[in-house]
């Protein structure tokens, strides 16, 4: 059988980005597609091997690596399995992929809006063949007929030769084709496509891939800012200690600012860019698709849970700063009155010393 495989690898940016020009409404764009070195796998060299270069308007590129291939299912059940056992060349695939995010970051630049102070560093390898239509006959029979073999493809399991009626009954491969002969598998780990818009479906579920990256970089900084809040928290003077309360104060305003230009930038990011997706609004197909396949991605919780974490930290640095701010008052208040007692029982000495 034949397919076209396309290995997907994410990679954050660090950057929110604008484009111009007749790109300026697009969610992506594409920078580069060139001849990449011959693929090897398994002792199996797959030449005429392309790479194409994507940038997305929330901070992700993407590098697709295409090879045409032919096989049986278990061939290319295994290769998506395995796919980081990829070698481009004579360097395996993450590396290889690790070796190009350097080169993309600097060109995505020119179109940045904002940057963040850290950036997730971390890669993967996400499969995707796209199979000739005519040659899969009724979707819903072709997946039947290898339905274990496409347990390896999309959900990435590896003995998926032994699975059990149990797991293949309680786990059932879901079909989002539109058409009965419309193939479209889509899970966690890889997917599968049989269409006649196959290219417009890679494209949003690449799109539904990058956004489950840009959700987990978004994580990431998160995560880090929550740890940076942390330790200054853990910093704040007590409020006999007030002469250093006006530096801790500046302190986490400072903090407080870098933080809030984040957050600006991850709002627009997740409600004003994510939210609306060209091309497919006055689609119904397109549309139900891409929330099927959003879903395998868990996308929905991976917004809550960013939106909890920005509200704690903008919470723990006003309430930090409420703190240093009251407790310097009342610091103040309590010198005040000092010195004002120290003032009355000196007035009072001085005029008893007088009248002696």
């Amino acid at each position: 059988m034949n397919a076209t495989a396309h290995f997907l690898i994410p990679f954050d940016l660090g950057l929110e980005l604008d484009f111009v020009g007749e790109d300026a409404k697009e969610i992506f764009k594409e920078v580069s597609t060139r001849p990449a070195h011959d693929l090897t796998f398994s002792g199996r060299i797959f030449p005429n091997a392309r790479i194409t270069s994507h940038l997305y308007k929330f901070g992700i590129g993407i590098l697709q690596l295409t090879i045409d291939i032919e096989g049986d299912m278990a061939f290319m059940a295994d290769l998506s399995c395995r796919a980081e056992a990829l070698s481009v060349g004579k360097i395996d695939i993450r590396s290889w992929g690790h070796s190009l995010v350097d080169d993309l970051i600097h060109r995505a630049k020119k179109f940045a809006t904002h940057q963040y102070e850290q950036r997730l560093k971390d890669i993967e390898v996400f499969p995707i063949f796209v199979f000739e239509k005519n040659a899969i006959g009724t979707a819903e029979s072709f997946i039947h007929r290898h339905r274990k073999a496409f347990y390896g493809i999309v959900a990435g399991e590896p003995n998926y030769d032994t699975l059990s009626d149990f797991v293949l009954e309680q786990e059932k491969l879901e079909n989002f084709g539109y058409y009965e002969n419309e193939l479209i598998l889509v899970k966690r780990f890889g997917a599968a496509i049989a269409s006649d818009e196959a290219n417009t479906i890679l494209k949003l579920v690449r799109l539904a891939f990058s956004s489950y990256w840009s959700l987990r970089s978004y994580n990431f900084l998160l995560d880090k800012e929550t740890d940076e809040a942390q330790v200054l928290m853990s910093r704040l003077p007590p409020y006999y200690k007030f002469w250093m309360m006006p530096h801790r104060y500046q302190k986490f305003s400072d903090e407080a600012i870098a933080f809030v230009k984040d957050k600006m930038a991850i709002v627009d990011s997740l409600y004003n860019v994510s939210a609306h997706i060209p091309h497919i609004d006055s689609d119904w197909h397109l549309r139900t698709v891409y929330k099927a396949v959003e879903k395998q991605f868990d996308i929905d919780d991976l917004y809550k849970e960013v939106e909890v974490k920005l509200e704690r930290i903008e919470g723990s640095y006003n309430t930090a700063r409420d703190f240093l701010s009251t407790n310097f008052f009342i610091a103040v208040e309590i010198v005040l009155i000092l010195s004002l007692a120290w003032m009355v029982m000196d007035t009072t000495l001085l005029y008893i010393i007088a009248h002696k």
